[in-house]
Formats: C-alpha cells, sequence, structure tokens
C-alpha cells in the first residue's frame, strides 16, 4: 500500500518495519530502480570510535555481480558524503583478506570495476575488523555477508554490555552507578534506535526499512532519516554519479543493461 502511495506521488517517503525480503520486493516492483541502478541495496550506518561506517549491502541482495557491488560504492559514496558530512568516503570491498588475490571471482571482479572508477576513493578490499578500526568509511559486501555481520554486531554489543552490567554490578554497587551515565551515554551511541532505519538505495523514492522490534522512537527517528534524504535529493546525486560510469549502459526500453 504504502508503496503505491509513493508511486503515484502522494507520499514522497515510506517507512516499513515489516519483513525485509517483502520490503525490497514491494517498493523495487512499485517504485522501480532509479536509473542506471541494476539493483537495488540497503545501507546501514555503524558507528564507531573512528566515525560513522556505511555498510551495502546488508540483505537486499544475496546473489550480488560485480557491477551490484561497484554501483553499492557508488551509491554508498553519495550518501556518505551528503547525509554523514565525510566529503572524500573511503570505500572498501569486504573480502576474506586485504591482498588483491584473495576472495571470490565475484569479489575479484568488483574490485577491478571499482578500483577503475575514478571517481571512487577505493581503498582496496577489507576484512571484517577494518570496520572497526577506521580503515574506510564504506564498506562494499553482498547482501548474505552484510547481513550477518549488522546481526552479529548487534549480538556482539548487547552481550558486552550485559556482561559489563554485570561485572560491575557484582563489584559493587557504588562503581555501578558510578558508571551509569557512562554506560548509557556509549549504550545510546551504538543503539540501533537512534538511527531509525535502513535505507534502500537505488529505488526511485525514499524508502527506510525499520528494524523489526522498532519502537517508537525508531520509528521518529526514521522519519527525520527520510526527510534529509528526500529534502537533500540523494536520488538525483546518485544518478548524477552513476550516470559518470560506462559501467552500465541503458537497453532498448530504456533500463538499465549490465554489462559486467
Amino acid at each position: 500500500v504504502i508503496a503505491k502511495l509513493a508511486k503515484r506521488g502522494q507520499a514522497d517517503a515510506v517507512i516499513s518495519a515489516g519483513n525485509t525480503g517483502a520490503c525490497v520486493a514491494a517498493f523495487q516492483m512499485r517504485m522501480r530502480n532509479l536509473p542506471g541502478v541494476n539493483r537495488p541495496g540497503i545501507a546501514v550506518v555503524f558507528p564507531t570510535p573512528e566515525g560513522p561506517v556505511t555498510i551495502c549491502d546488508v540483505g537486499a541482495n544475496i546473489a550480488c555481480k560485480p557491477i551490484h557491488l561497484h554501483q553499492y560504492g557508488v551509491m554508498a559514496s553519495v550518501y556518505s558524503k551528503h547525509l554523514l558530512g565525510i566529503e572524500n568516503p573511503r570505500v572498501g570491498l569486504m573480502s576474506i583478506g586485504a591482498e588483491d588475490a584473495k576472495g571470490n571471482e565475484i569479489v575479484k571482479k568488483a574490485r577491478e570495476l571499482m578500483k577503475s572508477d575514478s571517481s571512487m576513493n577505493f581503498v582496496g578490499n577489507i576484512e571484517g575488523r577494518d570496520i572497526f578500526t577506521g580503515a574506510c568509511d564504506i564498506a562494499v559486501c553482498e547482501g548474505f555477508v552484510g547481513n550477518v555481520i549488522l546481526k552479529l554486531t548487534e549480538g556482539l554489543v548487547e552481550g558486552l554490555f550485559k556482561a559489563i552490567k554485570y561485572e560491575l554490578m557484582e563489584e559493587k554497587l557504588r562503581l555501578a552507578m558510578k558508571f551509569k551515565p557512562v554506560m548509557r551515554r556509549i549504550y545510546k551511541k551504538y543503539d540501533y534506535n537512534e538511527y531509525g532505519g535502513a535505507l534502500l538505495l537505488g529505488v526511485n523514492g525514499t524508502a527506510l526499512i525499520c528494524h523489526g522490534s522498532s519502537r517508537s522512537r525508531t520509528i521518529r527517528n526514521a522519519i527525520s532519516a527520510s526527510k534529509k534524504f528526500y529534502t537533500e535529493k540523494i536520488n538525483d546525486k546518485i544518478i548524477e554519479s552513476l550516470s559518470g560510469t560506462p559501467l552500465v549502459s541503458s537497453s532498448q526500453n530504456g533500463g538499465p543493461r549490465e554489462v559486467a
């Protein structure tokens, strides 16, 4: 229903906390892709000690082709620059090692595409640990890998905070109370509810997908995020960025044709 409203121009943005796969399918089917985009990708922002890191894709596309990964890098770069304020975001490609020879054939081919794109600040292959150490501002990966990273990080943060809380309470109640404000600030920084939802980059509209256990605060923040995405005209900037690359050409019916 909300995807239809967006298609008719009756809604400037759509937000859903429903099933991710259903949301992606509905938004893509009704809203269609932006010109030059083969497959949309879900982008989430990870807070890290070195600054925010955007990960794309985290679940929209688990059957990636090299060109999809390249486009995720382009779209996430636009998002990172204009919404997060990172002037020249560094793009890393998720692999099992930093060496050029590491990774499957899709990753290797994607690496060559991204390396050949002079408009992208590509820093090469990265590993999972690099997300939190300041090695990049954007981590590009296919949806299966990205979703595992997302869910693992959520569980790890929650588990660590429970363990720290337990140890402090075991030590001394007074000590626990002393650290409570600090722990609250740190938890707020890493709480996904603070970031609203994950943007579906590449669809012809503004679409956010929220966590299934979202609270009212989550939805409120998602509304703020969607407003900023819409008013900053991020989709226009994505189209402009993609139009400068020869990696996607138009077919006779006007849709994007995969050439890699």
